[in-house]
Parts: structure tokens; C-alpha cells; sequence
């Protein structure tokens, strides 16, 4: 199968093909008429980089018609000759990433050597196609005011684009997975899903397969522009429904330009959190990012080159409220506590209530001869208490610790008028240390000191490394044919351990727990989670080791062809992606208060550190990997394009594409698959094929239709209807099928605090369980996981219409319709949910028959569905003449039956009620209904070449040189689903009833909606008994959002080249109170609390940047 792939690989290049992924570039087209508007054959037009130097030149047809594909974004010089005829020049045309522009020129007669030149931009106007997007310039790039730089949150400027955080100052950079503490690339785009999107870097794939979020994020001063599109894409591109974001870095010039620069933020300049105490020390946070930026020409005309560094640090330091035991339990000692009974003298008595009994502790205290070995020695590596009483009586700050080094390397040659080349290297190195909630401690009886905390922190140290390559050759074998071949490779290695692990160094078992280290890579110690107190142990769910290779072969042939602009493609996509990851490798054991308490009078004895003392666990867990996968998906794709200008008012863009994706295979056949119609375990290569019975999707046809057309000069009217097939990562990649037997054994043990004996911490993990084929396929045990033979490609019909305007002073007015219809996305629900009812939930599963020790089936299939109606309007002014802004708003609603392909209810990962999955359908859970963005830039027009310019040169640095820029954002609440505290089913997670509408005139954080429950007149009910609630999913309203970012910037002219420029950047000015969702558990006291915020409070950065 790998020489298949290498082979594909090595006929694309060598083949005839073209790419779905050609918009790092831009094209001009347009006509050419004498004064009376005939059209002019035969007319010479050459575009000219102003930049490099590069220059092409084609011939109008018979009907006067030229385009010239394929040129690089940048500023532009277009002449026109025709014997007979003046020659034409226009000057300072800017091309943007992928924008088909039009300029029209009339030539006047008169000798060629007369020439006519005139300074004008391109038209904003987009009279050449329905896509709709927006793009995003260099000024609004390098100016706008970024919370850590990060250039992703510019995509939410743009209509109908939300991002994480959705606007929160600062909060799309957070990092919101354990395993990828980078800044974040989430962003939902017309109502769909964030793993929607496609993520491109100078038009190669920058994607990464498992999470569908973006590799490698470029350093802003290393980005050009990029674009967003949202709608409606031409049939050459395809890959996803949601956004496409395409950025292109930037390439050297005939001119040497770089940039320094430094930007600081700390504590001592950011506000306080909103719930902190006033009393209470900000917690120390320091970060620095720095770097430099350097491109000029190697030749002139010829050869070029650009390379940037970004380095990044940051200092952060989290307090963190434990509950640790007290000096006295140390030695056994709970007189301060409460009575605490002896589990060994457990004795069946049928007297009594519970029909056991057991005998207290005397003076409740436990002899030292009843001590665990392994945990009384653990229980002396707890930090002793810092404050009074029995919870929250300790605080710790563990700092966290992250940086990252990011560069790129672009080269840029014009070989000859028919071929140019482009190479780019980009490389991103991010390490983070999270520590554990306690300092590293050598526990007694041990050598090595180890990193002991919750096991929820995710303390570890992480090592990622991410890569994109790119080589592009533009060939011209005639104006009317050109080819563009490009190769692209996309890497993304991830390396995150338990801090300080040491590789073979088997900690638990050096700490006395037999079998704690029996599974690949569980080198650390176990968990111990006593209920009530801080855990101690090594953190879950690590390591995590993760490699993803995309290869990624492009071409683009385009052939001019009379008024018809023809486009054939083929692309592929070989990705290979592999992942380690245990969650509870070194084991786990749970201690309660069961086996310490009266056993007829457990209220009020008992304590789990107790327990935790005497060794006696509850429950033990331990689950581990036994493989390394290696999972390969291959991406096919097919398309023809036809942009036809029909005549000078209309321009009709026509597609059709094809797209096939292998399903995904382990190279070994290491990964298995529930079959819920057998109740047998279907395992590649050996009861199953590769891809265990998963059947292939290829069916997948997306026509296009768009047109463009201008109602008189400066309007223009467009529109189009488009398939749009999406990726999924949970069939193959997210399912982590190689997690399950005979793969990934499970080790869980519940004891009976009346009927058995504790599990002692002495005895350990019970050894690998068997692992025969044959016995794990016939009799599965435990929780699965299953993908639906007939998973299909999930798809969205898209449709828009939008009316343009040009205005006065340069504004450019959009309003239109946009409209999407998401079928058959992935989402996953439990297949063997209990029917509501009595008793144990065994018997009531749907597979009790033919699997009854099958417990939990988490069912990966297509049938989720979403649909997405908006108005969006933008109002623009491209920057000139000291001021440029961006106006969008939106007026949206998103519905969907499920949010994301892991279920998305609020109640958990699943439907309440998986056999009535309808009723789930409801507003999602992204849903922003009205969202309002404003985003300017404006120079003050003081100082040298501006309206007042003083001929001073003091006066002018000391009185010019200012600069503000703002990005402001106004938005409605996130929905949110009730639920309930209990189950009410006796089959999973409930919702209560709703008698009335719950919302509020006047909510505030106090009482967000009605939380009256099972009261006269009361908003909520509780269903009867064995049934599911009527309440909807995200039927109630969070708080809305209002965010000022604000910058000011002083320019200082140190010659005529070197500008130095101080800089104040503001981010949420006015400090505004970005709350979170209120608690959403009806009949819980703190119901309708808002206790949690979704931003920042303000914070402030402070930067200096030398530029030449």
C-alpha cells in the first residue's frame, strides 16, 4: 500500500494535473475599446510588479478580451499598446490573494509613442465572481491590535465568522486542548462546525488531519495578506464547507526592506480578574515576544529573498487551592475529623439495616501496623497545610512556562518571461511546561524525585514541532495556456510527557505497586484520588507522542480561451498520521469514604483519607495502549472550472468537481470495530479487512454555479448554488480505534464497600488479561467503540446573493443573503443506551442478547444535519489617505442536531434520548445571533508629508507620527442547555420539564433566568419517573459580549529609511466584563449563578518596532 502511495505521488508530478488548491495567486482581466467603445483586437497588455520587476504580457482577442492568470499579489503597472493608438499606463494597481480583477481601458488615438498614464486602483468590486470572503491587507495585519500576535483572530472581522472565545479579548490564543497549547485557530463560518475549515499557506495544506485544526501559525510580520472565504468557492477548491483561510507570506524585492521588534506584557499592566479578591496579589505573568524580519533582491529583476524569526515566552503562574491532610492524619490521627470504622471487621449482620456492620477505630485513630506500605509513605510527600482547618487549607502557584520559535525562509526567482519558481521553509518549535500542583518531592523509600499533583492538570512537559514546505513553478508555454505546478509537505510532531519522566524507569512499581507499569510507555506512578482532597500522583491521559505527514502535490493548468477562462485539476493529498496516547497508564485508585464509615450509619463517618491511609481502594482503573498506529487516509480530487464572461455586464462561473477519500486504515491492522449488528469485534486482518467493514464513499459530485452582474457602473448584483464536501477525523483518526481489546486492555475493578473486601494499594494491577483473537471478537467486554459501515461524506448545500455598491470616498457597501444546509456530518451517540426503567441498566441495553458484557457503544455515524439562514452586510474602505475600516455585521441563526462529531448536548457527549435523536435538534450551540465588528486603522495627518506638515524635522517627531487603530466587537449571548442533577430516566443524563418560558426581563449574574423548580407556578418540573424531560437542547441565553481593542502609536523618523514606532496596545480598554454561561443544573442552589468569565479582563502590551 506505501508503494501505491509513493507511486500516485510520483504520477502527479510527472503527470498531466492541476490543483484544488491555487489561490496564492490573483488574475487581471478586462477589455480593451477605442473612444466609442468598440473593442480592440490584437492590443498588447503587460502587467508589471512594481516589486520585482516581473512582467507578463498578453494579446486581446477578436473581441477586444485579455486575462492574465496567475500573478502574484503585490502593486502592479499595466501598459497597453496598439498601433494607431496612444499608449495607456496605469499605475498603483494593487492585486489581492485570489481576486479575479477587472480593469477596462480605453485607448485614444494617436501615435504609440504618446502614452496616457493615470494612477487608479482596482476596483473593490468583485464583478468576476460569487464567492464571497474578505481579505485582510498588510497595514490591518501588522497594525490592528493582536493579543499574542496571532493572525487567526483577523479572520473573525469579516461577516458571519465567529472564532474561539467568539471576540473575547485575548481568548482565541489561549490554547484550548491538553495535548496543543497553542494560540487557537477555532473559527465557525456560516454555521459550520470549527473542524470545518481549511487552513492553506501560500496554497499548500496546513491542516492537521486529527484535530482539523491549523499546523504552523506564521508570524505576522511574515504575512503579506491572506484571505477568508465563507460561500460559495469556485470548483477548483474544495477539501471542506467552512472557511477557507488562505494565508501568503511575504517574498523579497527589488528594494531592502526588514523590521525589529519586542512587544512586553505582565501583570502589573493587566486588570484584576473580575471574581478576585480585591486583597488578593495579581498572580506574576510576564511574557515577551520579539523578533526580526529581513527580504531584498539577491538579483535585481531576478532573484529574491525574505526570512523572518519570532521568538515567544511566557511566565505564568496559577494559584492553586488544594486540600491536603493535617499533620495529625499523617500518624492516623482523625480525632479532628469524625468517626472512622475498621474495614477488617466487616461482619455480615442481618440485624441491621444495611445487613453488615463493622466496629470503629478506637479514639479514632489507626494503629500503625494498619498502614499501607506504599501510601503512608506517600501521604508524607503532601505539602503540610499553610492555613487552618480541613478544606482548602493549602495553596500552591506553579508557574507555567511555554516559548516557542517560529522562521521563515522564502526565495523568489524569475527565471525568464515564461517561468518563475518560489520556494518557502517555515518551521515552528513550541515547548511548554505545566507543572504539577505540588513541587517534585522524593517520596521515602524511593530514589528518583517525582512531579506529584491532580491528576486533571495536564502537568507535563510538551515538545511540538511543526513544519510547512512549499515549492512553486509557473510555467508559460503561451498567453492562452499556463501551468502552475506546487509541492507542498505539512508536518506536525508532538512530544509531551509527565514532567519529568524518565523513559524505562518504571516509578510506580520502584514506588511498591505491583503491575503499575506493565503497558508501553507508563513509566510514572499512579494516581491516587482520595474523594474530597487534592489527588496525588502522576497526571492522566500522558504521554501523548503524535506525528502527522500530509503530502500534498499541486497543479493548476488554465487555458484562455475566447471569453472563456478554463481551469482542469486533479489534486492528492497522501496523509499519514500516528498516535500514542494512555489515559490511565500507570494506573489509578479511587478512595471513598465506604470503607472507613458505619456501615449503618454512613452519613456522618468515615473519610477517604482514611482509606487512602489503610491502603483500601474503592476502585482501581488502568487502560493503556498496546500499539503504536500508523493510520493513512489519501485525498482524490477532480474538477473542471469555467469562468465565462458572457459579455461586459455578466460573467457566469461554472464547476464541477469530484472528490474521494480513501477510509482510513492502520498500516499494520492494529485497530478494531464493534459491529452492533453481530455484537462480535470485527479485527483488521483478522476476522475483518483493513478497514473493518467501513465501506467507501464514492459518490461525491459538487457542481457549482455562480454569476456575476453589473446593473450599471458601480453595482453589481451576484450570486451561486454549490456542494461542498467536508472532512471528518472521528472515522478513522479521533475514534482512536486501536484503543479498545485486544489493542488497549482496560484493568477496572468496583468493590463492594459491604460484600467484598478492599482492593489493597499493596496488591496492585491485576496482569494483561488475555488477548486471543479469537476469545476478545466472540465475547467484546466493557465500553466500545463502533463506526457505521455505510459512514458516509458529509456535505453542504451553499447558496448566496449579494448586491455591491461603490460610494463616495472610496467605501464599498455589501448586502446580502447567505444560506447553508449541512447533511450527513458525523456525530457519535451511544447505540446500547438503557431503556428508561427500574433496576439495572443491564438488561435494558439493546445488545443485552448478543453482547451482555458489552457496555457503552459510542456509535460514529452521519446522520446529524444543520442548517444556517444570515443577513450580512459590510461597509469598507481600503486604507488611503490616512484612515482604512471595516464594518460587518450579521444577522444569523445556526440549527443543528448536534454541535460537533462528538454529540455536543449539554448533558453530556450524547442525545438525552438516542432513539428520539430528533428532539435534539435546536439552535447551535455556536449560535451568535447578532454579532457587530468594526475595525479601523488612522494615521493622524501631523507631521511630514501629511495636510499639516511643519518642514521641521523636530517638531514633526515630536508632534507627528501618531497612529490609532481599534477593533471593536458587539455580540449576543451563547445559547445553553437545562439539565438535570440526577437521572430521572435511569438511562443517562436528563432535562427537566419547562412549564413557561424561563428568561428573564432583567437577568444579572445573581439570577440569570427562572430557576423555580417543583414549585407552584415554578419555570421547571421533573419528569415523571423512567421518562426523558421535554426541555430543548439550548433553549436559554448567556450573556452577550461587548470588546474595545484600542492601540496608539508614535512614530519617530530616524533618517529618511529607519522609522522607529512605540507602541500601547489595549486589549478589552474599557475592561468590560465578559461573563461566562450561568450554572445550567436546575434544582442545584447555584442554578442560574454566572460564576466564570469567557474573556479577559484588560490587559496591556507594550512594543517597540524599527522598520526600514
Amino acid at each position: 500500500m506505501q508503494r501505491l502511495r509513493l507511486g500516485v505521488l510520483a504520477l502527479a508530478w510527472i503527470g498531466f494535473a492541476s490543483t484544488a488548491y491555487p489561490q496564492a495567486f490573483s488574475s487581471l482581466s478586462g477589455i480593451v475599446t477605442d473612444s466609442s467603445g468598440a473593442a480592440i483586437p490584437g492590443a498588447q497588455v503587460s502587467a508589471s510588479n512594481l516589486e520585482t520587476g516581473a512582467e507578463r504580457t498578453v494579446e486581446t482577442n477578436e473581441q477586444g478580451l485579455y486575462t492574465i492568470p496567475l500573478l502574484p499579489p503585490g502593486m502592479y503597472q499595466v501598459a497597453v499598446t496598439k498601433e494607431g493608438f496612444r499608449s495607456a499606463i496605469r499605475d498603483g494597481l494593487r492585486l489581492e490573494v485570489n481576486q479575479a480583477a477587472q480593469l477596462e481601458i480605453q485607448l485614444e488615438l494617436g501615435a504609440v509613442t504618446e502614452t496616457v498614464e493615470v494612477t487608479e486602483s482596482v476596483p473593490l468590486l468583485e464583478s468576476q465572481s460569487s464567492s464571497l470572503g474578505q481579505v485582510i491587507e498588510t497595514k490591518a495585519i501588522v497594525d490592528l491590535p493582536l493579543n499574542g500576535r496571532n493572525f487567526v483572530q483577523l479572520a473573525t472581522l469579516g461577516p458571519g465568522v465567529t472564532g474561539v472565545g467568539f471576540g473575547a479579548s485575548g481568548t482565541i490564543m489561549s490554547g484550548s486542548r491538553p495535548d496543543d497549547l497553542r494560540p487557537g485557530s477555532e473559527l465557525f463560518s456560516n454555521g459550520n462546525r470549527e473542524g470545518s475549515n481549511n487552513f492553506l499557506m501560500d496554497g499548500v495544506d496546513n491542516n492537521e488531519r486529527l484535530t482539523l485544526a491549523i499546523t504552523l501559525r506564521p508570524s505576522v510580520e511574515a504575512v503579506r495578506e491572506f484571505k477568508i472565504q465563507t460561500n460559495m468557492f469556485a470548483a477548483e477548491q474544495g477539501r471542506n464547507a467552512g472557511a477557507t483561510v488562505n494565508v501568503i507570506t511575504k517574498s523579497g524585492s527589488n528594494q531592502w526592506h526588514g523590521a525589529a521588534y519586542e512587544f512586553l506584557r505582565n501583570n502589573a499592566l493587566d486588570a484584576r480578574q473580575y471574581f478576585a479578591s480585591g486583597s488578593a496579589p495579581k498572580p506574576p505573568y510576564r511574557q515577551n515576544q520579539f523578533g526580526a524580519a529581513f527580504g531584498g533582491r539577491i538579483i535585481r529583476n531576478k532573484l529574491f529573498f525574505f526570512t523572518n524569526y519570532e521568538g515567544f515566552q511566557k511566565r505564568q503562574a496559577n494559584a492553586r487551592v488544594n486540600t491536603v491532610p493535617t499533620v495529625a492524619m499523617r500518624s492516623g490521627d482523625f480525632s479532628g475529623v469524625r468517626d472512622i470504622f475498621d474495614p477488617a471487621t466487616t461482619v455480615a449482620d442481618p440485624a441491621t439495616a444495611s445487613k453488615y456492620r463493622n466496629d470503629p477505630f478506637p479514639n479514632r485513630q489507626i494503629p500503625l501496623t494498619r498502614f499501607d506500605s506504599v501510601t503512608s509513605r506517600l501521604i508524607q510527600a503532601y505539602p503540610l497545610p499553610d492555613s487552618a482547618g480541613l478544606v482548602n487549607n493549602q495553596l500552591t502557584t506553579p508557574k507555567d512556562k511555554q516559548q516557542w520559535n517560529q522562521g521563515d525562509v522564502r526565495i523568489d526567482h524569475n527565471l525568464n518571461e515564461k517561468n518563475a519558481i518560489f520556494g518557502r521553509f517555515s518551521q515552528q518549535n513550541t515547548t511548554t511546561t505545566r507543572p504539577a500542583t505540588f513541587l517534585p518531592t522524593t517520596v521515602p523509600g524511593m530514589t528518583t524525585p517525582v512531579a506529584l499533583g491532580n491528576e486533571d492538570t495536564f502537568a507535563g512537559d510538551s515538545a511540538l514541532k511543526a513544519y510547512n514546505v512549499v515549492g512553486n513553478w509557473v510555467h508559460t508555454f503561451s498567453p492562452e495556456w499556463v501551468l502552475e505546478a506546487r509541492m507542498g509537505f505539512n508536518r506536525f510532531d508532538l512530544d509531551f510527557r509527565q514532567e519529568g519522566a524518565i523513559e524505562g524507569a518504571k516509578l510506580g512499581e520502584e514506588l511498591g505497586v505491583i503491575n503499575s507499569n506493565q503497558g508501553p510507555q507508563a513509566d510514572g506512578i499512579p494516581i491516587f484520588s482520595p474523594s474530597g482532597y487534592t489527588g496525588i500522583g502522576q497526571t492522566r491521559s500522558l504521554p501523548i507522542l503524535r506525528q502527522e505527514n500530509t503530502y500534498n502535490p499541486n497543479f493548476t493548468l488554465t487555458n484562455i480561451r475566447g471569453s472563456h477562462t478554463l481551469k482542469y485539476g486533479f489534486q492528492t493529498a497522501l496523509r499519514n498520521v500516528r498516535q500514542f496516547q494512555t489515559n490511565r497508564g500507570n494506573g489509578r485508585f479511587n478512595f471513598g469514604r465506604e470503607f472507613s464509615r458505619d456501615h449503618n450509619n454512613a452519613g456522618a463517618t468515615g473519610d477517604a483519607m482514611a482509606g487512602f491511609l489503610l491502603g483500601a481502594a474503592s476502585t482501581i482503573e488502568q487502560d493503556f495502549t498496546l500499539v503504536y498506529p500508523n493510520i493513512l487516509v489519501d485525498e482524490y480530487s477532480y474538477f473542471v472550472q469555467d469562468d465565462w464572461r458572457v459579455n461586459d455586464r455578466l460573467t457566469l462561473n461554472l464547476g464541477l468537481r469530484y472528490e474521494y477519500d480513501t477510509r482510513a486504515r492502520e498500516r499494520d491492522d492494529q485497530w478494531t470495530n464493534f459491529d452492533v449488528v453481530t455484537g462480535k469485534l470485527l479485527i483488521a486482518g483478522y476476522n475483518s479487512d483493513s478497514y473493518t467493514g467501513v465501506k467507501p464513499d464514492r459518490n461525491n459530485f459538487a457542481p457549482r454555479f455562480g454569476f456575476a452582474y453589473r446593473l450599471r457602473k458601480g453595482t453589481i448584483l451576484r450570486g451561486g448554488y454549490g456542494i461542498f464536501y467536508n472532512k471528518s477525523g472521528s472515522e478513522g483518526v479521533v475514534m482512536r480505534r486501536h484503543r479498545q481489546l485486544p489493542f488497549g486492555p482496560i484493568n477496572s475493578v468496583n468493590i463492594n464497600a459491604f460484600s467484598s473486601t478492599p482492593r489493597m494499594v499493596q496488591d496492585g494491577f491485576d496482569p494483561i488479561p488475555n488477548l486471543d483473537f479469537g476469545v476478545v471478537a466472540d465475547n467484546p467486554v466493557g465500553a466500545m467503540l463502533a463506526v457505521a459501515s455505510d459512514f458516509r461524506t458529509g456535505y453542504a448545500q451553499q447558496f448566496n446573493m449579494q448586491l455591491q455598491q461603490e460610494l463616495p470616498y472610496e467605501l464599498v457597501f455589501k448586502v446580502g443573503y447567505v444560506g447553508n444546509v449541512n447533511s450527513r456530518l458525523d456525530t457519535t451517540w451511544d447505540f446500547n443506551q438503557p431503556l428508561p426503567g427500574p433496576g439495572g441498566p443491564a438488561a435494558r441495553r439493546p445488545l443485552y442478547s448478543i453482547a451482555p458484557n458489552v457496555v457503552g457503544v459510542t456509535y460514529n455515524t452521519t446522520d446529524a444535519n444543520s442548517n444556517y439562514n444570515a443577513l450580512q452586510t459590510t461597509l469598507e474602505r481600503r486604507f488611503s489617505e490616512n484612515l482604512g475600516f471595516l464594518a460587518a455585521y450579521t444577522w444569523s441563526h445556526s440549527i443543528d442536531t448536534t454541535a460537533n462529531a462528538f454529540g455536543g448536548a449539554a448533558n453530556g457527549p450524547f442525545p438525552q434520548d438516542v432513539r428520539n435523536r430528533a428532539a435534539d435538534r435546536g439552535t447551535s450551540g455556536f449560535d451568535i445571533r447578532h454579532r457587530f465588528t468594526y475595525s479601523t486603522n488612522y494615521t493622524v495627518p501631523i507631521g511630514k508629508g501629511q495636510a499639516i506638515d511643519f518642514n521641521n524635522k523636530v517638531l514633526n517627531n515630536v508632534i507627528g507620527g501618531w497612529k490609532t487603530n481599534g477593533i471593536v466587537t458587539l455580540q449576543s449571548g451563547l445559547p445553553f442547555t437545562p439539565t438535570l442533577n440526577s437521572s430521572v430516566s435511569n438511562a443517562g443524563g436528563s432535562r427537566p420539564d419547562l412549564l413557561h418560558d424561563a428568561t428573564l426581563d432583567n437577568p444579572d449574574r445573581a439570577r440569570w433566568f427562572d430557576t423555580s423548580f417543583k414549585t407552584s407556578g415554578a419555570a421547571w418540573g421533573e419528569p415523571a419517573q423512567f421518562t426523558f424531560g421535554n426541555a430543548g437542547r439550548n433553549i436559554l441565553r448567556g450573556p452577550g459580549r461587548v470588546n474595545v481593542d484600542f492601540s496608539l502609536f508614535k512614530d519617530i523618523a530616524i533618517s529618511e529609511r529607519f522609522n522607529l514606532q512605540y507602541r500601547a496596545e489595549m486589549f478589552n480598554i474599557f475592561n468590560t466584563p465578559q461573563f461566562g454561561l450561568p450554572n445550567s443544573s436546575i434544582g442545584n442552589p447555584n442554578a442560574g449563578i454566572i460564576t466564570s468569565m469567557a474573556g479577559n479582563p484588560r490587559q496591556i502590551q507594550m512594543g517597540l518596532r524599527l522598520s526600514f
